[in-house]
């Protein structure tokens, strides 16, 4: 049996109701909110009025073309809260404070020495207590991207891309240290999120951002929704077995560089890929058998899931110019749907980006109702 319908919880959907569309839809006078969301006016006025009480929208300037008499318009307030979005690599823990726009409105990029949990704790605290006193806002929640598996369950990181964090409890562990709510994901996960949101994957509900670059990974978003899988190992694609240092049909760096070194002078992949962009032969069939590594990954993803699209990203991955062209023309062979393919438009920004946006849907579910009670 199902519990009744409260007056408070009207109320309380009512509000919510009007926040969002302020978000989406602002700015919005009092009649406009009554009549989008098919509410009384009285419903809606006092619905605004909690939400002006919380802090969470406020007063903005009337729009040039409004008609009509002079009414008052609304907008959400973006201070009203932030986050704080960490992404740990091998030489950086990067950081940001964003508020509720997603605009960024302190970085800092702080040097690591090394991956060890205890020094990782001591970086994140230190990142967290300048951003705060650059920004000027303490933030609600702290989104980190770690490279391995992170169990959605317990927050422990496993098949750890930096030995030194396999068995780190990220999630309580950082809690604990930043003393702020903290969801931890991993960091291809993070970047497909951000491409999603704010990058080459806007207007595709099924694509998956594929990470080439000392490793190979992929961040399923599937139906609009990022998709982890039970353990939080989708899109582990390029296990590397016990022992060996890489698989030899992989794109990723350490064999790209195995073939580079075999079959010609070039030392760094860097360099095959300047060559390559100069017209240089022997550097462009290095980038064809890279892009066939590449296409054979994708197709295995695409095959599965019916993909619209695949996002190129990481050092390698980023070279779109020189390998889009051929992966779709590979792709084109190896599957009778093959997606789209475009190059990353985040870069090294867009686990960042990703870890912003994660954080947000964090607050926002359920910033109305905690203000509102905390201003009645």
């Amino acid at each position: 049996m199902t519990g009744a319908v409260t007056g408070a919880h009207v109320r309380e959907t009512n509000v919510q109701a009007v926040y969002q569309a302020i978000r989406r839809a602002h700015p919005l006078s009092r009649a406009q909110l009554a009549r989008y969301l098919g509410m009384s006016k009285p419903t809606a006025n006092r619905a605004i009025d909690a939400l002006l009480g919380a802090g969470l929208v406020e007063e903005v300037p009337r729009p040039e073309d409004a008609a009509g008499y002079d009414a008052v318009y609304f907008g959400p307030r973006a201070g009203a809260a932030t986050v704080l979005a960490l992404d740990l690599g091998s030489r950086y823990l990067r950081g940001c404070i964003a508020d509720l726009d997603g605009t960024v409105l302190a970085r800092l990029d702080q040097p690591v020495n090394g991956n060890a949990p205890a020094h990782v704790l001591e970086m994140a605290v230190l990142v967290r207590d300048a951003l705060v006193e650059a920004a000027g806002s303490v933030p609600e929640v702290a989104t980190i991207g770690i490279g391995g598996v992170i169990d959605p369950r317990t927050g422990i990181v496993h098949d750890a891309n930096q030995d030194a964090l396999e068995g780190f409890a990220a999630r309580a562990e950082l809690s604990a240290a930043l003393e702020l709510p903290v969801v931890a994901e991993n960091d291809i996960n993070l970047a497909a999120v951000g491409e999603g949101r704010r990058g080459a994957g806007l207007d595709a509900g099924d694509f998956a951002f594929l990470s080439i670059g000392s490793g190979v990974g992929a961040g399923l978003v599937l139906g609009g929704r990022l998709h982890r899988g039970v353990n939080g190992a989708a899109g582990e694609i390029d296990h590397v077995p016990a022992g060996q240092r890489f698989r030899s049909d992989s794109p990723a760096a350490d064999a790209f560089l195995a073939h580079i070194w075999q079959h010609s002078e070039f030392v760094t992949t860097e360099e095959v890929m300047i060559a390559a962009r100069e017209g240089d032969e022997r550097a462009l069939h290095l980038v064809a058998w890279e892009a066939a590594r590449i296409a054979e990954h994708a197709a295995r993803i695409s095959s599965v899931v019916d993909l619209s699209l695949i996002v190129l990203g990481g050092g390698i991955g980023l070279n779109g110019d020189l390998l889009a062209r051929p992966v779709r023309a590979a792709m084109a062979k190896l599957s009778a749907y093959p997606p789209a393919i475009k190059t990353s438009l985040l870069g090294e920004a867009a686990i960042l980006t990703g870890a912003v946006a994660t954080g947000l849907d964090a607050v926002l579910a359920d910033l109305v109702t905690t203000r509102v009670s905390a201003a009645n």
